[in-house]
């Protein structure tokens, strides 16, 4: 062991972790999403902050790699986009219209498309473009099966009246007709082809009714991925720009992908312990021989789940040691074995990043408490200082101060 191998002090380096974003692996993940596609366009989702990468670094890097389009969820992520000076087509869908009148406003002047799944959206829709004195630009969404936005099938001819009504009243344009797939990460499940039959017929009633939409869009990630007959005019692609698996069933460097973001933290602390040694509350784990402990200065409060004790590995000198112990709010403990030898404190913990550097995926950490690479990305607390690196315009890695979502009263569900 190297020297002050179990010295029971604080690191040298900062007791904070760090979020690492490679721009380059995002650039990459794009060109090689486009290659898979023959539609038109294409949108690079960047709701929830960029999946936690961020948003406004995500949102150029895409666009820069041939992203005509992005999504975002909030109307103020999208309003904060066009804040930096990017003017590519943005839509955003989730909005509450009967208390969010002045954000709308805003959304509009910055022309910015929304989704509209309902006739009361429409309404206020309508009302506040003839304010601003040029129409609302609009993609109708089509409930396939999801149960969350959009029209259900037995409302779509109401809306689509109405929308044709607003059009020629000029408060309205509609561009897009759209819906998101229930079974979009099962690609192959059937209910998938069931519900883009159903979008075709939707499509073929809107023009019926004298709608004539320039866009149609149903393909998410895997679908991007799997499924080249549902691409229309558009995909979108959220997940697997960020080099992570949009369905179980897909490995993302199959397809020529890699992940963006690294999750790293200094060892602050070594220590060896008998047999027999209880570990964190509850000593939910106890040791069966002598052990070396390390201590990482992260906990659930930085987003790092509880389930993943016991289940997955950090990285530390090239080795992968296990969780072990409950995760605590700020810290958790790994086990370093009964050799320690080659580790000391203020070595970096890879928790997380590109399995091609030999540490553990997202995805990995995702299937250990049960769930998927996307929830563990988008868990990483703000506090955790962001770095990004391979940018077009960047030599080495540089620092981005915290990203703030711009205060906008009323943001909830889809009325």
């Amino acid at each position: 062991m190297r020297r002050n191998a179990h010295y029971q002090g604080a690191a040298p380096a900062a007791l904070s972790g760090q979020v690492t974003v490679d721009l380059s692996a995002i650039s990459d993940n794009v060109t090689a999403l486009k290659k898979r596609t023959e539609a038109p366009h294409f949108m690079a989702v960047v709701k929830g902050n960029g999946y936690g990468h961020g948003l406004v670094e995500v949102a150029r890097t895409a666009v820069e790699a041939g992203a005509d389009w992005l999504g975002t969820a909030q109307l103020s992520e999208a309003i904060t986009l066009r804040q930096t000076g990017i003017t590519v087509p943005i839509l955003s869908w989730l909005y509450l219209a009967s208390q969010t009148s002045a954000t709308i406003l805003e959304a509009l002047e910055n022309d910015i498309d929304v989704s509209l799944g309902s006739v009361t959206q429409l309404e206020v829709l309508a009302g506040i473009a003839d304010r601003v004195g040029r129409p609302a630009v609009v993609h109708l969404e089509l409930d396939s099966g999801l149960s969350r936005g959009g029209a259900r099938k037995e409302d779509w001819a109401e809306l689509v009246a109405a929308a044709r009504k607003a059009e020629l009243d000029g408060t309205l344009r509609v561009r897009g007709l759209w819906t998101h797939l229930a079974w979009a990460d099962v690609p192959a499940h059937p209910g998938n082809a069931t519900a883009v039959a159903e979008f075709e017929d939707a499509v073929r009633e809107a023009r019926e009714a004298g709608l004539n939409p320039e866009l149609r869009h149903v393909s998410s990630s895997a679908n991007i991925l799997d499924r080249p007959e549902f691409h229309f005019d558009m995909v979108r692609a959220g997940l697997a720009i960020y080099g992570l698996a949009p369905a179980d069933h897909l490995n993302p460097a199959d397809f020529g992908l890699r992940p963006a973001l690294s999750v790293t933290a200094p060892l602050v602390m070594v220590k060896k312990v008998p047999a027999g040694t209880g570990v964190s509350y509850e000593h939910q784990a106890i040791t069966y021989e002598p052990r070396y402990l390390g201590l990482i200065p992260l906990g659930y409060a930085d987003g790092i789940p509880k389930g993943i004790s016991g289940r997955s590995v950090v990285n530390i000198a090239g080795r992968s040691v296990p969780v072990i112990g409950k995760v605590c709010m700020d810290q958790f403990m790994v086990d370093l074995g009964p050799d320690a030898t080659g580790i000391d404190v203020g070595d970096t913990a890879v928790l997380f990043g590109d399995p091609a550097s030999g540490a553990a995926s997202a995805d990995e950490w995702g299937a250990a408490i049960g769930s998927h690479g996307d929830e563990i990305i988008n868990r990483i607390a703000p506090r955790l200082p962001r770095a990004y690196a391979g940018g077009a315009d960047q030599d080495s890695a540089y620092e981005c101060p915290d990203y703030q979502e711009p205060a906008a009263a009323g943001q909830g569900n889809v009325a």
